[in-house]
């Protein structure tokens, strides 16, 4: 899951699988608000994502109207998703590719979409746009591994497992191994910030 359960949500997960909500969190992503790479523009503030999304403008890009990264930026800005102004373009990768086309807009996204950090695809989207910082009470917050790790860039969003059995089977196997060393190292490749940072200890004899 990459959003907040509803309460009534909860109460239905619980009523249906007789667990408590215990979600298991193992990584971080983010939504990010790009440009093209040629744009003048090098931050944007809180108030101009709440303000832009109510203009009948509709400066900002999303990838549909009831996609994951319009919903946690609504539910981020206290906002019912039905009442915000946008434009459309189906997919993460195609907002990326066709952004140049729309100078005036900005492309809202799922970081993962181009943070795999051995990925030729990523690559390639990386050098198409670039990623704004995004100005909360006076501080710019970025969306790397930092501003991601202390959770103060504005749009983190927290990664987490939820599972339908109550005993050790492979779901919760699946969940242990995520959370270890190895399973987290897995998650930084796949251009993830891990959830559960170990430390690094070197003996010196």
């Amino acid at each position: 899951m990459s959003r907040n359960l509803k309460p009534e949500e909860i109460k239905t997960y619980e009523d249906r699988t007789d667990l408590k909500f215990l979600p298991s969190k193992f990584a971080a992503d983010a939504v990010v608000f790009v440009v093209p790479k040629d744009s003048p523009k090098e931050s944007i503030s809180m108030e101009e994502i709440s303000d832009g999304l109510l203009s009948d403008n509709k400066e900002f890009i999303f990838d549909g109207t009831n996609s994951s990264n319009l919903n946690f930026v609504a539910e981020k800005l206290n906002k019912e998703p039905k009442s915000l102004k946008f434009s459309i373009i189906p997919g993460n990768q195609k907002i990326i590719e066709e952004l140049g086309k729309y100078p005036d807009k900005i492309g809202v996204i799922g970081l993962n979409t181009f943070s795999r950090p051995y990925d030729k695809t990523s690559e390639k989207l990386r050098e198409m746009v670039k990623v704004l910082p995004v100005k909360y009470k006076g501080k710019l917050y970025n969306a790397d591994f930092e501003g991601l790790r202390t959770m103060e860039y504005p749009f983190t969003r927290v990664l987490y497992f939820l599972i339908n059995e109550g005993n050790f089977n492979i779901a919760n196997g699946f969940i242990r191994f995520s959370c270890t060393h190895l399973g987290q190292k897995i998650v930084q490749k796949e251009g993830l910030q891990p959830y559960n940072v170990y430390k690094r200890e070197v003996q010196m004899r």
